[in-house]
């Protein structure tokens, strides 16, 4: 029987209406899936019986499997998941203020290469289908209320995978009540992608993956950085039509010894000089593919300073997590 979450809305509209039945029962269906998240036809109170039969004997609900969950001091979950295909996938649930943020995947693995993550140090398997994307998301919803923001920082880099991202956000929008304010992409700087989807979803918030102010030493990290070069992304970045209180957040992970120092900073501070962004510094999660170190305190916070002296707002992230190698990619190459 086909996995309900696979349908998309304007397929499964026309075969009810092919079955003999109004259109509007679609959305009535969809809400019960996304909204309520009810997993029985036979509940569904609003839909004809003869409708909710033919479901029954048509459709499943098949969400991917959790197969290994793990809460860390500070609540930060990670989950591993299991696909339809065996293959698994990582999202991590993380407690904040007054909300909960979902880290999800996009793909299985990464192409991009960059030489301190550990998904990408484990290769590329393939895409994720949107179904998989949203379904990660309805499992997470299943352990918190809907007070939730989607961030697209798990593994894999969603603009190499623009259509299922695409429409599993208009899934959370249309249906699950997530609005793409509440969604931020992260991207390593795939520009040619980004501009179809914002134009989309203009209310999309965007996280540039930036992490080094130095084409040369971006390109030795970040090998993307040939196709798409820091200068190129900027110039773009400076045209997107930006709403006058948004910001583009500019996420730099700063690693001990490589880029790290003061002249680090203030060349970071200069590159982007004009730009409507916030900063957000992440610490180095350490992790077992890499003999990366974070720095000390006091050097992120010097680095912090620097950057708040030069007029930017400054966050810095700590790593959640590491109890439970919340690191993306960790997880699973674990699991083997």
């Amino acid at each position: 029987m086909r996995n309900i979450y696979s349908v998309k809305y304007s397929e499964f509209k026309k075969h009810i209406m092919g079955q003999g039945y109004p259109g509007f029962h679609a959305d009535n269906v969809f809400r019960w899936i996304y909204s309520r998240r009810v997993k029985d036809f036979s509940s569904m109170t609003d839909i004809p019986l003869s409708l909710r039969s033919y479901l029954n004997d048509n459709f499943e609900f098949r969400l991917p499997e959790v197969v290994d969950k793990r809460t860390g001091p500070d609540g930060t979950t990670k989950f591993l998941m299991r696909l339809e295909d065996g293959e698994t996938v990582e999202s991590v649930l993380i407690p904040e203020k007054g909300h909960y943020t979902f880290c999800i995947s996009s793909q299985i693995g990464c192409k991009m290469g960059c030489k301190f993550c550990a998904t990408g140090a484990s290769g590329f398997v393939r895409n994720l289908k949107h179904f998989e994307i949203t379904g990660q998301i309805l499992r997470l919803l299943e352990n918190v209320d809907d007070r939730v923001n989607i961030v697209f920082m798990g593994m894999g880099e969603p603009l190499d995978n623009p259509d299922e991202v695409s429409m599993s956000i208009e899934v959370m929008r249309d249906w699950v009540g997530i609005s793409p304010r509440k969604i931020t992409l992260s991207t390593v700087g795939l520009v040619d992608q980004l501009e179809p989807l914002l134009k989309k979803f203009p209310n999309l918030r965007i996280a540039l993956s930036l992490n080094f102010a130095s084409e040369e030493k971006r390109t030795e990290f970040m090998p993307i950085n040939k196709k798409y070069p820091i200068k190129r992304i900027i110039k773009v970045l400076g045209e997107l039509p930006i709403k006058r209180r948004d910001r583009i957040t500019i996420e730099y992970v700063l690693i001990e010894g490589i880029n790290d120092s003061e002249k680090d900073a203030l060349a970071l501070g200069n590159l982007i000089k004009g730009l409507k962004v916030k900063i957000n510094l992440i610490p180095y999660n350490e992790n077992e593919f890499f003999p990366w170190k974070s720095p000390s305190y006091e050097k992120v916070e010097k680095f912090a300073s620097i950057l708040r002296g030069m007029k930017y707002s400054v966050f810095v992230r700590f790593s959640k997590g590491n109890e439970i190698k919340a690191a993306c990619g960790q997880l699973r190459a674990q699991r083997g």
